[in-house]
């Protein structure tokens, strides 16, 4: 291994295990603001815990949409196999996105039944698929050079991936910003038939190019 070689993967490490920390940085401001008073007796603290459900609720939700990223950014990047600045630039817009998530969350959390909040949160939410669908696309150029090799196939496909979210979020802001509140609430019921169908695509991609590696082995 060359000193280049080397540089180059402690940098590339660097990369990846400062994004887990913005992940789990991220994950533990989610539950900051859910809080009780600091002064409540045994009679009360049933009637608090309800008037902090939209909180937890506004938790969970954000918690699962903050590991389905965590989980699309681990399978985009864990073919890495070099390093280079702009593919660093488009990880660190990415977790621009993911930083500005728990103030989504907490303004969604305060606010339930207004329309802005969620439309707010959704836009957080597709600005994070926008940045990974970019991050995806930089990483895999030339041919996936950066990755190991990519067809233009598997590639796209993959955008596909990283786009999906963002377009049903998208529609999720719409339906908030236009009044049709539930609709909105909802979106993300059309998130997982979408991404477990891409999901199975990629996969059968993976294994296709796979076989003759194999093979040659």
């Amino acid at each position: 291994m060359t000193a280049n070689t080397s540089a180059d993967r402690r940098m590339l490490d660097r990369m990846i295990f400062f994004s887990d920390a913005v992940f789990a940085f991220a994950l533990l401001l989610l539950a900051a603001d859910i809080r009780l008073p600091d002064a409540i007796d045994d009679a009360n603290i049933w009637a608090e815990l309800s008037v902090l459900a939209p909180q937890f609720a506004s938790f969970l939700i954000s918690f699962g949409l903050a590991s389905l990223w965590w989980a699309v950014h681990l399978s985009a990047t864990r073919e890495l196999v070099a390093f280079d600045w702009p593919t660093a630039l488009c990880n660190l817009l990415f977790l621009l996105c993911i930083v500005l998530l728990p103030f989504a969350a907490d303004a969604f959390g305060a606010n339930m039944i207004a329309n802005a909040p969620l439309g707010l949160y959704w836009c957080v939410n597709a600005a994070a698929s926008a940045a990974m669908t970019l991050l995806f696309f930089v990483m895999s150029r030339d041919k996936g050079r950066l990755i190991g090799g990519m067809g233009w196939g598997q590639r796209l496909l993959h955008l596909g991936q990283a786009a999906a979210p963002g377009v049903v979020f998208a529609l999720g802001a719409y339906w908030a910003f236009t009044g049709q509140i539930w609709l909105s609430r909802f979106c993300c019921v059309l998130l997982a038939p979408i991404m477990m169908i891409l999901g199975v695509l990629a996969g059968m991609l993976d294994r296709r190019r796979q076989r003759p590696s194999a093979a040659n082995a």
